[in-house]
C-alpha cells in the first residue's frame, strides 16, 4: 500500500479527518495511555513516545497503515485517532481501529462519523473489498458503533482472549464494498 497524500483530509458533518504527524506524537501516546482507551484494546501495553514514532517510521511513513488523527470541524479540535492496518493487497482487504482520546467525543455519533468516512476512504480512495474490525464483546458502544457504521457482526468468539487475568469475548465485523 502507498503511504497516504500528506495533504488528504476527509470532511464529514462533524469532523474531519486528516493524516497523523510527528507532531501529533505527545497528544496521541496520552490519549492512547488513558485507562479508558486502554481497557477496551487489545493491545494493553503501555505506548511510550519511542514506540509511538516507532510506528510512525515503519508503518504510517512506508504505506502500512493509513492513520487519521479525527478533529472537530468548529475548532479543529483533535479528538482520537482512526486507522487502517492489516492490509492484505491480494483480498483487497484491511482492519481498521479507532481511539478517541477526549471526553468531549463520546456520546456525540463522532466514532461512527469517523468510521463511515474512513471505511469510503477504504473502498473509494484504496480499493479495498472489505474492511473488518476486532471489537471485545463487553465494549457495547464499539459494537454500536460498528453497526451504525454499516458494519455486519460475522463471528462471535467466546474466550478468544486473556486479558488483565480474565477471558474476553470477540466479535469480528466486516463491511463489503458494495461497488466491487
Amino acid at each position: 500500500m502507498e503511504p497516504m497524500k500528506k495533504d488528504l483530509v476527509i470532511k464529514g458533518e462533524q469532523i474531519y479527518l486528516r493524516p497523523i504527524t510527528a507532531d501529533d506524537t505527545e497528544m496521541a501516546v496520552h490519549w492512547r495511555n488513558r485507562p479508558v482507551v486502554v481497557e477496551n484494546f487489545i493491545y494493553r501495553k503501555p505506548v511510550t513516545r519511542a514506540d509511538h514514532e516507532n510506528w510512525l517510521v515503519n508503518k504510517v511513513l512506508k504505506g502500512l497503515v493509513h492513520q487519521f488523527i479525527v478533529c472537530r470541524n468548529e475548532d479543529d479540535m483533535p479528538l482520537g485517532s482512526i486507522y487502517l492496518q492489516n492490509f492484505e493487497e491480494e483480498n483487497r482487504k484491511a482492519e481498521w481501529g479507532i481511539y478517541l482520546g477526549e471526553e468531549q467525543a463520546y456520546g456525540r455519533g463522532i466514532g461512527t462519523e469517523a468510521a463511515k468516512l474512513v471505511l469510503d476512504y477504504a473502498f473509494t480512495a484504496l480499493g479495498m473489498h472489505k474492511v473488518v474490525s476486532r471489537v471485545l464483546a463487553r465494549n457495547r458502544a464499539s459494537v454500536r458503533m460498528n453497526e451504525k457504521a454499516g458494519y455486519v457482526q460475522e463471528a462471535y468468539l467466546r474466550d478468544e482472549l486473556f486479558l488483565d487475568g480474565r477471558y474476553e469475548d470477540l466479535i469480528l465485523f466486516g463491511a463489503i464494498n458494495p461497488n466491487g
